[in-house]
């Protein structure tokens, strides 16, 4: 699964938070993160170093609980970032 780094450091810094989201919203938030961020990496050649770029942003607080509470803006924010990426 190329998108596996980037969903595990979504969820690692906060998209979704036990106090505020419930057992569904963990599946189908985590869900359709990684089938649109599948999509997005599905044509990249270089997808292990772009996924590892994007979970570092994660990792860095490119997004935070505080300031993105919805997490389809975190799923927004990693499918900008990866079409970015993908042509350097």
């Amino acid at each position: 699964m190329r998108s596996k780094l980037i969903v595990e450091s979504m969820l690692a810094n906060g998209m979704l938070d036990v106090d505020r989201h419930n057992p569904n919203d963990f599946i189908t938030y985590t869900t359709k993160a990684t089938k649109l961020l599948e999509a997005a990496l599905a044509d990249v050649t270089q997808h292990e170093d772009v996924a590892d770029v994007v979970a570092a942003m994660f990792d860095a607080k490119f997004c935070t609980s505080a300031a993105q509470q919805d997490p389809s803006e975190w799923i927004m924010f990693a499918e900008a970032a990866i079409a970015e990426l993908k042509v350097v």
